[in-house]
Protein backbone atom coordinates (compact mmCIF):
# COMPACT_ATOMS: atom_id res chain seq x y z
CA UNK A 1 0.00 0.00 0.00
CA UNK A 2 2.68 2.47 0.95
CA UNK A 3 4.35 1.67 -2.72
CA UNK A 4 0.96 2.64 -4.39
CA UNK A 5 0.36 5.90 -2.30
CA UNK A 6 3.82 7.08 -2.99
CA UNK A 7 3.09 8.56 -6.22
CA UNK A 8 0.19 10.84 -4.66
CA UNK A 9 2.36 11.37 -1.99
CA UNK A 10 4.77 12.84 -4.76
CA UNK A 11 2.38 15.18 -6.39
CA UNK A 12 1.23 16.51 -3.40
CA UNK A 13 4.09 17.46 -2.08
CA UNK A 14 4.50 19.30 -5.53
CA UNK A 15 1.76 20.59 -5.14
CA UNK A 16 1.94 22.26 -2.06
CA UNK A 17 5.14 23.36 -2.96
CA UNK A 18 4.26 25.42 -6.00
CA UNK A 19 1.64 27.09 -3.52
CA UNK A 20 4.38 28.09 -1.14
CA UNK A 21 6.23 29.50 -3.85
CA UNK A 22 3.24 31.35 -5.28
CA UNK A 23 2.70 32.64 -1.23
CA UNK A 24 6.35 33.83 -1.33
CA UNK A 25 6.09 35.50 -4.32
CA UNK A 26 5.30 39.61 -4.85
CA UNK A 27 1.61 40.33 -4.87
CA UNK A 28 -0.23 40.61 -7.73
CA UNK A 29 -3.70 41.30 -9.42
CA UNK A 30 -6.20 39.17 -10.68
CA UNK A 31 -4.75 36.07 -12.86
CA UNK A 32 -6.72 35.20 -16.54
CA UNK A 33 -9.52 32.64 -16.19
CA UNK A 34 -9.20 29.58 -18.36
CA UNK A 35 -11.13 31.21 -21.33
CA UNK A 36 -9.51 34.31 -22.72
CA UNK A 37 -11.35 37.37 -21.88
CA UNK A 38 -12.38 39.74 -24.43
CA UNK A 39 -12.83 43.78 -23.60
CA UNK A 40 -15.57 44.46 -26.21
CA UNK A 41 -17.57 40.94 -26.21
CA UNK A 42 -17.37 38.80 -22.67
CA UNK A 43 -17.27 34.97 -23.12
CA UNK A 44 -20.30 34.96 -20.46
CA UNK A 45 -22.90 37.55 -22.30
CA UNK A 46 -24.65 38.97 -19.84
CA UNK A 47 -21.43 40.40 -18.34
CA UNK A 48 -20.52 43.17 -21.64
CA UNK A 49 -21.25 46.53 -20.76
CA UNK A 50 -22.50 49.12 -23.45
CA UNK A 51 -23.37 51.79 -21.53
CA UNK A 52 -20.18 53.75 -23.18
CA UNK A 53 -22.53 53.75 -26.60
CA UNK A 54 -24.69 55.75 -24.67
CA UNK A 55 -22.83 58.53 -26.54
CA UNK A 56 -23.38 57.88 -29.95
CA UNK A 57 -20.29 59.72 -31.11
CA UNK A 58 -18.35 56.72 -29.62
CA UNK A 59 -20.17 54.33 -31.92
CA UNK A 60 -17.19 52.68 -34.42
CA UNK A 61 -18.45 49.26 -34.80
CA UNK A 62 -21.04 47.62 -37.90
CA UNK A 63 -22.62 46.27 -34.88
CA UNK A 64 -23.01 49.04 -32.43
CA UNK A 65 -25.90 50.01 -33.61
CA UNK A 66 -27.78 47.51 -31.68
CA UNK A 67 -25.52 47.26 -28.56
CA UNK A 68 -27.12 49.98 -27.35
CA UNK A 69 -30.76 51.27 -28.40
CA UNK A 70 -32.23 54.20 -26.03
CA UNK A 71 -35.62 53.37 -24.89
CA UNK A 72 -35.96 56.78 -22.94
CA UNK A 73 -35.01 57.70 -18.96
CA UNK A 74 -37.32 57.94 -15.92
CA UNK A 75 -36.96 58.62 -12.49
CA UNK A 76 -35.11 55.21 -11.56
CA UNK A 77 -32.14 55.43 -14.36
CA UNK A 78 -32.51 55.02 -18.43
CA UNK A 79 -33.88 52.02 -20.35
CA UNK A 80 -32.21 50.63 -22.80
CA UNK A 81 -32.01 47.10 -24.98
CA UNK A 82 -28.74 45.59 -26.14
CA UNK A 83 -28.98 42.86 -28.45
CA UNK A 84 -26.51 40.19 -29.46
CA UNK A 85 -25.32 36.77 -30.02
CA UNK A 86 -22.42 34.63 -31.13
CA UNK A 87 -22.08 31.80 -34.27
CA UNK A 88 -19.60 28.82 -33.78
CA UNK A 89 -18.99 26.23 -35.81
CA UNK A 90 -16.46 23.43 -34.61
CA UNK A 91 -15.30 20.43 -36.35
CA UNK A 92 -13.54 17.64 -33.96
CA UNK A 93 -12.45 14.39 -35.31
CA UNK A 94 -11.29 11.32 -33.14
CA UNK A 95 -9.22 7.86 -33.15
CA UNK A 96 -10.00 5.79 -30.59
CA UNK A 97 -12.89 8.32 -28.85
CA UNK A 98 -13.92 7.03 -25.39
CA UNK A 99 -9.89 5.21 -25.25
CA UNK A 100 -11.78 3.05 -27.72
CA UNK A 101 -13.41 1.60 -24.71
CA UNK A 102 -16.91 0.39 -26.03
CA UNK A 103 -16.53 3.05 -29.00
CA UNK A 104 -15.90 3.56 -33.21
CA UNK A 105 -12.39 3.56 -34.11
CA UNK A 106 -12.61 6.76 -35.21
CA UNK A 107 -15.18 9.35 -35.71
CA UNK A 108 -15.48 13.27 -37.74
CA UNK A 109 -17.95 15.14 -36.65
CA UNK A 110 -19.18 18.88 -36.95
CA UNK A 111 -21.21 21.00 -34.00
CA UNK A 112 -22.54 24.09 -35.05
CA UNK A 113 -23.93 26.48 -32.38
CA UNK A 114 -26.03 29.62 -32.94
CA UNK A 115 -26.86 31.75 -29.45
CA UNK A 116 -29.00 35.09 -30.12
CA UNK A 117 -29.49 37.36 -26.92
CA UNK A 118 -31.38 40.22 -25.59
CA UNK A 119 -30.48 41.76 -22.73
CA UNK A 120 -33.21 44.57 -21.69
CA UNK A 121 -32.33 47.15 -18.67
CA UNK A 122 -35.32 48.45 -17.76
CA UNK A 123 -33.88 50.84 -15.01
CA UNK A 124 -30.75 51.04 -12.94
CA UNK A 125 -32.77 48.21 -10.77
CA UNK A 126 -34.48 45.88 -12.78
CA UNK A 127 -33.05 43.90 -15.41
CA UNK A 128 -34.34 41.01 -17.61
CA UNK A 129 -32.02 38.68 -20.25
CA UNK A 130 -32.84 36.06 -22.88
CA UNK A 131 -30.72 33.71 -24.63
CA UNK A 132 -31.90 31.52 -27.39
CA UNK A 133 -29.81 29.31 -29.00
CA UNK A 134 -29.85 25.72 -31.68
CA UNK A 135 -27.17 23.66 -31.32
CA UNK A 136 -26.79 21.26 -33.87
CA UNK A 137 -24.34 17.96 -34.99
CA UNK A 138 -23.68 17.55 -38.77
CA UNK A 139 -22.18 13.28 -38.60
CA UNK A 140 -22.17 10.59 -36.36
CA UNK A 141 -19.82 10.70 -32.70
CA UNK A 142 -20.50 6.90 -32.41
CA UNK A 143 -20.59 7.45 -28.45
CA UNK A 144 -23.50 8.64 -25.78
CA UNK A 145 -23.26 12.24 -25.27
CA UNK A 146 -25.71 14.93 -24.49
CA UNK A 147 -23.94 18.14 -25.30
CA UNK A 148 -23.70 18.14 -29.08
CA UNK A 149 -27.64 18.59 -29.96
CA UNK A 150 -30.33 21.02 -28.41
CA UNK A 151 -33.37 22.53 -31.25
CA UNK A 152 -34.11 26.26 -30.49
CA UNK A 153 -34.29 26.39 -26.86
CA UNK A 154 -33.89 28.85 -24.18
CA UNK A 155 -30.48 28.34 -22.88
CA UNK A 156 -30.72 31.31 -20.21
CA UNK A 157 -33.38 33.64 -18.69
CA UNK A 158 -33.19 35.74 -15.71
CA UNK A 159 -34.53 38.66 -13.88
CA UNK A 160 -32.19 41.01 -12.17
CA UNK A 161 -33.57 42.74 -9.35
CA UNK A 162 -30.76 45.42 -7.63
CA UNK A 163 -31.75 47.05 -4.21
CA UNK A 164 -29.18 49.54 -3.07
CA UNK A 165 -28.20 50.31 0.92
CA UNK A 166 -27.04 53.19 2.80
CA UNK A 167 -23.29 50.80 2.58
CA UNK A 168 -23.12 52.16 -0.98
CA UNK A 169 -23.70 48.56 -2.49
CA UNK A 170 -26.21 47.21 -4.63
CA UNK A 171 -27.06 43.80 -3.75
CA UNK A 172 -28.67 41.73 -7.03
CA UNK A 173 -30.88 38.94 -6.65
CA UNK A 174 -31.26 36.69 -9.63
CA UNK A 175 -34.08 34.56 -10.56
CA UNK A 176 -33.98 32.07 -13.22
CA UNK A 177 -31.72 30.39 -15.71
CA UNK A 178 -28.31 31.37 -16.22
CA UNK A 179 -24.87 30.47 -16.76
CA UNK A 180 -22.41 29.74 -13.60
CA UNK A 181 -18.38 30.50 -13.19
CA UNK A 182 -16.90 30.43 -10.28
CA UNK A 183 -12.46 31.05 -9.93
CA UNK A 184 -10.75 28.63 -12.57
CA UNK A 185 -13.82 26.81 -13.59
CA UNK A 186 -12.69 23.71 -11.48
CA UNK A 187 -15.97 23.16 -9.51
CA UNK A 188 -18.73 25.07 -11.23
CA UNK A 189 -18.13 26.35 -15.34
CA UNK A 190 -19.48 27.09 -18.57
CA UNK A 191 -18.64 24.02 -20.49
CA UNK A 192 -17.46 25.77 -23.38
CA UNK A 193 -15.88 23.16 -25.23
CA UNK A 194 -18.79 21.32 -26.03
CA UNK A 195 -21.53 21.97 -27.96
CA UNK A 196 -24.20 22.87 -24.93
CA UNK A 197 -22.64 25.55 -22.80
CA UNK A 198 -23.98 24.63 -18.64
CA UNK A 199 -27.05 26.47 -17.44
CA UNK A 200 -28.57 26.58 -13.59
CA UNK A 201 -32.00 27.06 -12.95
CA UNK A 202 -32.45 28.81 -9.72
CA UNK A 203 -31.33 31.87 -6.78
CA UNK A 204 -28.63 33.79 -7.12
CA UNK A 205 -27.54 36.49 -4.65
CA UNK A 206 -24.36 38.54 -5.34
CA UNK A 207 -23.07 41.81 -3.76
CA UNK A 208 -19.74 43.93 -4.02
CA UNK A 209 -18.18 46.04 -1.08
CA UNK A 210 -14.86 47.48 -0.59
CA UNK A 211 -13.01 45.17 -3.09
CA UNK A 212 -14.81 41.95 -1.79
CA UNK A 213 -17.54 40.38 -3.53
CA UNK A 214 -19.79 37.52 -2.67
CA UNK A 215 -22.12 35.50 -4.32
CA UNK A 216 -24.83 33.37 -2.97
CA UNK A 217 -26.78 30.49 -4.88
CA UNK A 218 -29.38 28.08 -4.59
CA UNK A 219 -29.98 26.26 -7.93
CA UNK A 220 -30.51 22.92 -10.25
CA UNK A 221 -28.45 22.34 -13.27
CA UNK A 222 -30.60 22.52 -16.55
CA UNK A 223 -31.08 19.49 -18.26
CA UNK A 224 -30.38 19.57 -22.42
CA UNK A 225 -32.86 17.74 -23.69
CA UNK A 226 -32.53 17.18 -28.35
CA UNK A 227 -35.72 18.88 -28.72
CA UNK A 228 -37.67 22.02 -29.37
CA UNK A 229 -38.25 24.39 -25.47
CA UNK A 230 -37.89 20.75 -23.69
CA UNK A 231 -34.57 21.36 -21.38
CA UNK A 232 -35.55 21.71 -17.78
CA UNK A 233 -34.14 21.98 -14.54
CA UNK A 234 -32.22 18.29 -13.09
CA UNK A 235 -34.65 17.63 -9.83
CA UNK A 236 -32.33 14.82 -8.84
CA UNK A 237 -29.30 17.23 -8.31
CA UNK A 238 -28.66 20.53 -6.63
CA UNK A 239 -25.98 22.88 -5.84
CA UNK A 240 -26.49 25.48 -2.97
CA UNK A 241 -23.50 27.75 -0.94
CA UNK A 242 -21.66 30.76 -0.89
CA UNK A 243 -18.56 31.72 -3.37
CA UNK A 244 -16.38 34.68 -0.96
CA UNK A 245 -13.40 36.62 -3.39
CA UNK A 246 -11.85 39.22 -1.10
CA UNK A 247 -8.30 41.17 -1.18
CA UNK A 248 -5.56 39.89 1.32
CA UNK A 249 -3.06 42.62 0.60
CA UNK A 250 -1.63 44.97 -1.84
CA UNK A 251 -2.80 43.15 -4.74
CA UNK A 252 -3.32 39.56 -3.16
CA UNK A 253 -6.95 37.92 -3.74
CA UNK A 254 -8.52 35.10 -2.04
CA UNK A 255 -11.10 33.07 -2.96
CA UNK A 256 -13.01 31.16 -0.19
CA UNK A 257 -15.81 28.97 -1.05
CA UNK A 258 -18.64 26.25 0.58
CA UNK A 259 -20.80 24.63 -2.00
CA UNK A 260 -23.40 21.83 -1.01
CA UNK A 261 -24.60 19.26 -3.27
CA UNK A 262 -27.18 16.67 -3.47
CA UNK A 263 -27.57 14.04 -6.31
CA UNK A 264 -30.37 11.40 -6.04
CA UNK A 265 -28.58 9.18 -8.59
CA UNK A 266 -25.21 9.38 -8.00
CA UNK A 267 -23.00 6.31 -9.18
CA UNK A 268 -19.67 4.97 -7.33
CA UNK A 269 -18.54 1.28 -6.82
CA UNK A 270 -21.15 0.22 -9.35
CA UNK A 271 -23.77 1.44 -7.07
CA UNK A 272 -26.66 4.43 -7.84
CA UNK A 273 -27.86 5.72 -4.91
CA UNK A 274 -28.27 9.22 -3.05
CA UNK A 275 -25.31 11.01 -2.91
CA UNK A 276 -24.63 14.29 -0.49
CA UNK A 277 -21.18 16.45 -0.11
CA UNK A 278 -20.54 19.59 1.20
CA UNK A 279 -17.13 21.33 -0.46
CA UNK A 280 -15.07 23.89 0.87
CA UNK A 281 -12.30 25.40 -0.62
CA UNK A 282 -10.12 28.33 -0.84
CA UNK A 283 -7.63 29.69 -3.75
CA UNK A 284 -5.12 31.95 -4.54
CA UNK A 285 -4.39 33.72 -7.95
CA UNK A 286 -2.72 36.39 -9.62
CA UNK A 287 0.03 37.99 -11.79
CA UNK A 288 3.22 40.37 -10.97
CA UNK A 289 6.40 41.03 -12.59
CA UNK A 290 5.96 38.46 -15.47
CA UNK A 291 4.93 36.15 -13.49
CA UNK A 292 1.25 34.38 -12.97
CA UNK A 293 0.10 31.89 -10.75
CA UNK A 294 -3.02 30.34 -9.66
CA UNK A 295 -3.82 27.55 -6.29
CA UNK A 296 -6.28 25.89 -5.36
CA UNK A 297 -7.13 23.51 -2.64
CA UNK A 298 -10.74 22.04 -1.73
CA UNK A 299 -11.73 19.30 0.61
CA UNK A 300 -15.04 16.96 0.69
CA UNK A 301 -17.09 15.07 3.15
CA UNK A 302 -20.61 13.90 3.04
CA UNK A 303 -22.28 10.82 2.53
CA UNK A 304 -23.17 7.78 -0.47
CA UNK A 305 -25.60 5.29 0.22
CA UNK A 306 -24.48 4.48 3.61
CA UNK A 307 -21.00 5.36 3.14
CA UNK A 308 -18.63 8.31 4.67
CA UNK A 309 -17.36 10.68 1.82
CA UNK A 310 -13.63 11.82 2.44
CA UNK A 311 -11.97 13.34 -0.42
CA UNK A 312 -10.07 16.40 -1.55
CA UNK A 313 -8.44 18.40 -4.66
CA UNK A 314 -5.33 20.27 -5.05
CA UNK A 315 -4.58 22.43 -8.00
CA UNK A 316 -1.98 24.77 -8.90
CA UNK A 317 -0.59 25.94 -11.61
CA UNK A 318 2.76 28.60 -11.90
CA UNK A 319 4.00 30.43 -14.98
CA UNK A 320 6.37 33.40 -16.48
CA UNK A 321 6.82 35.29 -19.07
CA UNK A 322 9.35 36.39 -20.81
CA UNK A 323 7.91 39.91 -22.08
CA UNK A 324 11.37 41.34 -23.81
CA UNK A 325 11.58 38.42 -25.91
CA UNK A 326 10.29 38.17 -29.47
CA UNK A 327 7.04 36.38 -29.28
CA UNK A 328 7.11 36.82 -25.56
CA UNK A 329 7.29 33.19 -24.71
CA UNK A 330 5.90 31.70 -21.41
CA UNK A 331 6.73 28.85 -19.89
CA UNK A 332 4.83 27.54 -16.92
CA UNK A 333 4.04 24.29 -14.78
CA UNK A 334 0.21 22.97 -13.98
CA UNK A 335 -0.27 20.06 -11.25
CA UNK A 336 -3.28 18.31 -10.19
CA UNK A 337 -4.15 15.53 -7.62
CA UNK A 338 -7.86 14.72 -6.74
CA UNK A 339 -8.38 11.51 -4.50
CA UNK A 340 -9.70 8.28 -5.67
CA UNK A 341 -11.96 5.24 -4.05
CA UNK A 342 -9.39 2.78 -1.52
CA UNK A 343 -12.05 0.52 -2.44
CA UNK A 344 -13.79 0.20 1.06
CA UNK A 345 -15.03 1.57 4.20
CA UNK A 346 -15.22 5.65 3.34
CA UNK A 347 -15.59 6.69 0.07
CA UNK A 348 -12.61 8.63 -1.09
CA UNK A 349 -13.24 9.62 -4.95
CA UNK A 350 -13.37 13.46 -5.94
CA UNK A 351 -16.53 15.12 -7.13
CA UNK A 352 -15.58 17.71 -9.57
CA UNK A 353 -19.26 18.60 -9.78
CA UNK A 354 -19.21 20.35 -12.58
CA UNK A 355 -16.11 21.48 -14.18
CA UNK A 356 -14.66 22.83 -17.72
CA UNK A 357 -14.08 20.33 -19.97
CA UNK A 358 -11.03 20.18 -21.11
CA UNK A 359 -9.90 19.67 -17.37
CA UNK A 360 -6.15 18.74 -17.32
CA UNK A 361 -4.94 19.39 -21.07
CA UNK A 362 -6.74 19.40 -24.78
CA UNK A 363 -8.76 15.83 -24.75
CA UNK A 364 -12.01 16.18 -22.79
CA UNK A 365 -11.53 13.03 -21.80
CA UNK A 366 -11.17 13.25 -17.72
CA UNK A 367 -12.19 14.88 -15.18
CA UNK A 368 -10.51 15.68 -11.63
CA UNK A 369 -11.14 12.11 -9.73
CA UNK A 370 -9.18 9.53 -8.66
CA UNK A 371 -5.98 11.29 -10.95
CA UNK A 372 -2.97 13.57 -10.82
CA UNK A 373 -0.74 14.75 -13.67
CA UNK A 374 2.37 17.23 -14.36
CA UNK A 375 2.22 19.51 -16.87
CA UNK A 376 5.03 21.84 -18.49
CA UNK A 377 3.66 24.21 -21.03
CA UNK A 378 5.14 26.96 -23.16
CA UNK A 379 3.31 29.41 -25.41
CA UNK A 380 4.37 31.99 -27.86
CA UNK A 381 2.43 34.94 -29.90
CA UNK A 382 4.61 34.93 -33.18
CA UNK A 383 2.07 37.79 -33.33
CA UNK A 384 -0.20 40.21 -31.15
CA UNK A 385 -3.44 38.73 -32.67
CA UNK A 386 -2.30 34.95 -32.44
CA UNK A 387 -1.04 32.25 -29.69
CA UNK A 388 0.38 28.98 -29.85
CA UNK A 389 0.28 26.71 -26.50
CA UNK A 390 1.74 23.56 -26.40
CA UNK A 391 1.79 20.86 -23.67
CA UNK A 392 3.35 17.71 -22.29
CA UNK A 393 1.06 16.43 -20.05
CA UNK A 394 1.41 12.71 -17.57
CA UNK A 395 -1.52 11.38 -15.80
CA UNK A 396 -1.25 8.63 -12.52
CA UNK A 397 -4.12 7.21 -10.62
CA UNK A 398 -4.27 8.30 -7.19
CA UNK A 399 -5.41 5.26 -5.81
CA UNK A 400 -5.52 1.98 -7.67
CA UNK A 401 -8.34 0.46 -6.21
CA UNK A 402 -10.46 3.32 -8.23
CA UNK A 403 -10.84 3.65 -12.14
CA UNK A 404 -11.08 6.77 -14.59
CA UNK A 405 -13.65 8.71 -14.87
CA UNK A 406 -15.14 11.13 -17.77
CA UNK A 407 -17.72 13.81 -17.72
CA UNK A 408 -20.94 13.43 -15.16
CA UNK A 409 -18.89 11.02 -12.85
CA UNK A 410 -18.87 8.28 -15.98
CA UNK A 411 -17.06 5.29 -14.85
CA UNK A 412 -14.40 4.28 -18.40
CA UNK A 413 -15.73 0.96 -18.19
CA UNK A 414 -12.42 -1.84 -16.67
CA UNK A 415 -10.55 0.76 -15.28
CA UNK A 416 -11.14 0.11 -12.13
CA UNK A 417 -9.72 -3.41 -12.52
CA UNK A 418 -6.53 -2.78 -13.91
CA UNK A 419 -3.26 -3.08 -12.00
CA UNK A 420 -1.26 -0.08 -13.76
CA UNK A 421 -0.84 3.16 -12.70
CA UNK A 422 -0.02 5.71 -15.42
CA UNK A 423 -2.83 6.56 -17.33
CA UNK A 424 -0.62 8.38 -19.96
CA UNK A 425 0.99 11.30 -21.80
CA UNK A 426 -0.51 14.17 -23.86
CA UNK A 427 1.35 16.02 -26.32
CA UNK A 428 -1.09 18.76 -27.24
CA UNK A 429 -0.71 22.12 -29.44
CA UNK A 430 -3.55 24.91 -29.28
CA UNK A 431 -3.10 27.46 -31.94
CA UNK A 432 -5.81 30.70 -31.78
CA UNK A 433 -6.07 33.66 -34.12
CA UNK A 434 -7.91 37.11 -33.22
CA UNK A 435 -8.72 38.41 -36.59
CA UNK A 436 -10.52 41.09 -34.87
CA UNK A 437 -12.96 41.88 -32.03
CA UNK A 438 -15.89 39.60 -33.39
CA UNK A 439 -13.90 36.88 -35.19
CA UNK A 440 -11.36 34.41 -33.65
CA UNK A 441 -10.36 30.88 -35.51
CA UNK A 442 -8.53 28.46 -34.14
CA UNK A 443 -7.21 24.58 -34.24
CA UNK A 444 -6.04 21.96 -31.88
CA UNK A 445 -4.34 18.86 -31.85
CA UNK A 446 -3.50 16.37 -29.29
CA UNK A 447 -2.07 13.11 -28.95
CA UNK A 448 -2.73 10.67 -25.38
CA UNK A 449 -0.56 7.65 -25.37
CA UNK A 450 -2.25 5.62 -23.02
CA UNK A 451 -0.64 3.82 -20.28
CA UNK A 452 -1.16 0.63 -18.19
CA UNK A 453 -4.34 1.98 -16.54
CA UNK A 454 -6.15 2.50 -19.70
CA UNK A 455 -4.23 -0.46 -21.67
CA UNK A 456 -5.29 -3.32 -18.90
CA UNK A 457 -9.07 -2.37 -19.85
CA UNK A 458 -8.77 -2.66 -23.46
CA UNK A 459 -8.06 1.01 -24.22
CA UNK A 460 -6.26 2.48 -26.67
CA UNK A 461 -4.30 5.45 -27.48
CA UNK A 462 -6.11 8.54 -28.78
CA UNK A 463 -5.69 11.14 -31.12
CA UNK A 464 -8.03 14.43 -31.23
CA UNK A 465 -7.95 17.15 -33.36
CA UNK A 466 -10.23 20.18 -33.87
CA UNK A 467 -10.79 23.33 -36.19
CA UNK A 468 -13.23 26.02 -35.58
CA UNK A 469 -14.32 29.88 -35.43
CA UNK A 470 -16.47 31.76 -33.32
CA UNK A 471 -18.22 34.63 -34.55
CA UNK A 472 -19.57 37.02 -31.60
CA UNK A 473 -21.58 40.65 -32.25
Amino acid sequence: MAAIEAPARAIIRLVLALAVSMLASPLYAQAASPEGGDPTYNIVRYNDNFTYLSDPTKAVDFWDGIKYIPLGDGRFGPSYLSLGGELRERFESYINPNFGIKAPDSNAYLLHRLLLDADLHVNDYLRVFLQLGDMERLGNRGTPTTTDIDKLDVMQGFVDLRAPTPLGDAPTLRVGQAEMEYGFQRLVALREGPNVRRAFDGFRLSDALGGATINLFAVRPVVDNTGVFDDHANLNQSLWGGYLTVPVAGGLKADLYWMGYDNALGRFRNQTGFESRQTVGTRLFGAADGWDWNSEAALQGGRFRNNDIRAWLLASIAGYTFRGLPWEPRLALEANAASGDSGHGTLGTFNALYPRLPYFAETPLLVPANVYDIRPVISFKPMPVVTAVFGWDTLWRTSLHDGLYGSAETLFPGTNMTTGSRVGTELSADVRWRLDRHLTLGAIFAELFAGPAVTEAGGKSVSYFVLFGTYRF
